[in-house]
């Protein structure tokens, strides 16, 4: 992507992000668009978080520029942590195999937080696998149908469910 549209699109991302986050602050996240509502509503959880704070409360003085943390040697953007919740929060609403999916994590004690968790990663691990595939010219959707296939497995085998429990964090210990 061409380098000033990509930083006109992260200049974009970055006040919807400061327009929601003033919602929240005065008490109007009912008049936002029901996708900014379930943003707003990732928010919520997370601004506890000092990073995901941080990110918000210094939206407009970054005019576009990423919130960016160092993690494990890692870099990582707190806000894509909320894109994620946000996501999946539209994806439990829309798909049903996605609620099926969590529904069934929930009622065999993953926390409804946690659930999220595992369903954002498997949502942005296939986004980037699809991502790859265009970049190199090929079909993007067998990471689609790997995807669909994961989100079955979760619903049906509970070896598979234990699994991605212990593989994704519920810990949030990095946007501290």
């Amino acid at each position: 992507m061409d380098d000033a549209i990509l930083t006109e699109l992260r200049k974009l991302v970055g006040q919807h992000a400061k327009l929601v986050y003033d919602a929240i602050k005065t008490g109007m996240v009912g008049d936002l668009p029901h996708e900014s509502q379930l943003y707003a509503q990732a928010i919520q959880e997370h601004m506890h978080l000092k990073h995901i704070h941080n990110a918000l409360e210094f939206a407009d003085v970054r005019e576009g520029e990423q919130y960016e943390i160092r993690v494990g040697g890692e870099t990582v953007n707190p806000m894509a942590h909320i894109a994620a919740h946000s996501a999946v929060k539209g994806q439990i609403e829309q798909d049903p195999f996605v609620r099926a999916a969590f529904e069934k994590m929930v009622a065999t004690g993953t926390s409804a937080h946690h659930a999220e968790h595992i369903l954002g990663a498997l949502l942005f691990e296939t986004q980037w696998e699809s991502a790859k595939a265009i970049k190199a010219g090929k079909d993007g959707q067998k990471a689609l149908t790997t995807y669909n296939r994961k989100i079955q497995k979760l619903i049906r085998d509970s070896a598979f469910r234990k699994k991605l429990t212990r593989q994704f964090s519920v810990d949030h210990s990095a946007f501290e």
